[in-house]
């Protein structure tokens, strides 16, 4: 045999392990990798497959470590203050009033009066009730904000585990390319050397070569911040092995979902607090007893006796309404928030629907294109290998093969994401 055939029988090796090498990538859907192995820019951000870390588990840590987190603590506070202030049997603190006086300077009667009074704040009518009201819908914002917030951050998560597996499938997909473009570099300077190939087809394939790698750059790029984004969200660079979802049976916006419900708590709550406003009136009852101690002169008896006080506003009403007023509006403004919210929700469940079933569709699609690119890069091989396929032509078809392929599996992952952001869009938590 001599070098020209042996240099023929070279390639067509080297031609399948290309389709080897395709075939093991249409067939993985690859997983969110460790980055220990090799990079082409020192700038690695670790992440760890934690296969005993589920996506629920992952979400709850997330929240924990959120900074809206810290707004449950001081709602508690706030709801524990006043269930505080509802379950006193007066409405304020009381006060202890004193007076006293005596003859003026210089004159010597021995004229004297003491006066001592302790007055206590009561309860309007209903303001009780409207206080103990208030806080009963402060303790159901807490309950609702807690979801509300839990629900957005689980939809951080899994925007940012998708994009973080794409990214990484995109990576693998572009490692693989370099690397059967450096195969074919390296056949093609054989075919050349031989005479079989012209110079400038190695011009080609070199310059095929350094765009593939000038991709692999650009995508091991996208990965690193990909995963920053993920460490920046979850503080963690630990991931769940297993981040698949089953489709929510719900599809419709009700008002259990958390978003909804805690515009509801937040609308009762401004209710609440308008009713409280109404109560409290224009200033609180109070009922005072004391005692008074006088004497005229030195020569008079001391006189004891006890004073009773009632002190009831009226008449406030245009003094208590821009308070009403004010406390109304931001009440209507809740009203208001709550049908933006729905709209945003009924909007977003459609786009989730909408996306969910082009995909269906557009992976069926993808599956056939990327049998159909099998069949074509085989063919363009053996052209290639018989002389009957240009170079130039051959990249082409080959590109458009590789590109058929990667649709096909980044298909599969775009529709897995989108049943996770149906998922969201419906209210349903990991």
């Amino acid at each position: 045999m001599d070098g020209v055939d042996l240099t023929h029988l070279e390639i067509i090796m080297s031609n399948f392990n290309f389709i080897a090498l395709l075939l093991v990538a249409m067939v993985v859907v690859l997983p969110v990798v460790q980055a220990e192995q090799q990079h082409i820019v020192d700038h690695v951000d670790l992440i760890i497959v934690d296969p005993q870390l589920s996506l629920s588990d992952l979400v709850t840590q997330t929240v924990e470590k959120y900074p809206d987190y810290a707004l449950i603590a001081a709602m508690q506070q706030e709801s524990s203050a006043l269930h505080e202030r509802g379950s006193r049997w007066i409405s304020g603190a009381p006060q202890l009033q004193t007076y006293y006086k005596d003859d003026f300077a210089g004159s010597n009667l021995g004229a004297y009066e003491f006066d001592g009074l302790i007055q206590v704040p009561v309860w309007n009518w209903g303001q009780r009730d409207a206080g103990i009201q208030l806080a009963q819908q402060a303790e159901q914002s807490v309950v609702h904000k807690t979801k509300a917030i839990k629900l957005r951050v689980a939809g951080l998560v899994r925007e940012a585990l998708w994009a973080q597996k794409l990214e990484a499938l995109r990576y693998e997909m572009s490692k693989k390319e370099f690397k059967l473009a450096e195969k074919l570099a390296r056949t093609v300077q054989q075919r050349v050397d031989v005479g079989d190939l012209p110079k400038a087809d190695f011009l080609l394939a070199e310059s095929e070569l350094l765009q593939k790698k000038a991709e692999l750059i650009n995508t091991e790029a996208e990965l690193m911040h990909a995963r920053k984004r993920y460490y920046f969200l979850t503080q963690s660079y630990r991931v769940p092995a297993f981040i698949n979802e089953e489709k929510s049976q719900e599809n419709s916006i009700n008002a259990r979902h958390p978003a909804l419900a805690i515009m509801n708590a937040t609308i009762a709550q401004k209710k609440a607090q308008v009713e409280w406003l109404k109560a409290r009136g224009s200033g609180q009852t109070t009922v005072a007893v004391g005692g008074v101690t006088e004497r005229g002169s030195r020569s008079d008896k001391t006189i004891n006796s006890i004073a009773f006080t009632v002190n009831v506003p009226f008449g406030g009403a245009a003094y208590i309404a821009p308070g009403v007023a004010a406390a109304t509006r931001v009440y209507v403004a809740a009203e208001a928030d709550k049908a933006h919210t729905y709209r945003a929700l009924l909007a977003q469940l459609h786009e989730a629907e909408h996306g969910l079933e082009v995909e269906i569709v557009h992976l069926e699609l993808a599956k056939k294109l990327r049998v159909n690119a099998e069949q074509q890069l085989k063919i363009a091989n053996l052209s290639f290998t018989a002389g009957e396929l240009s170079l130039m032509d051959f990249l082409r078809l080959q590109a458009r093969s590789v590109s058929a392929i990667k649709t096909a599996l980044e298909s599969d992952i775009r529709l897995q994401r989108n049943i996770a952001l149906y998922n969201q869009a419906v209210g349903e938590m990991p």
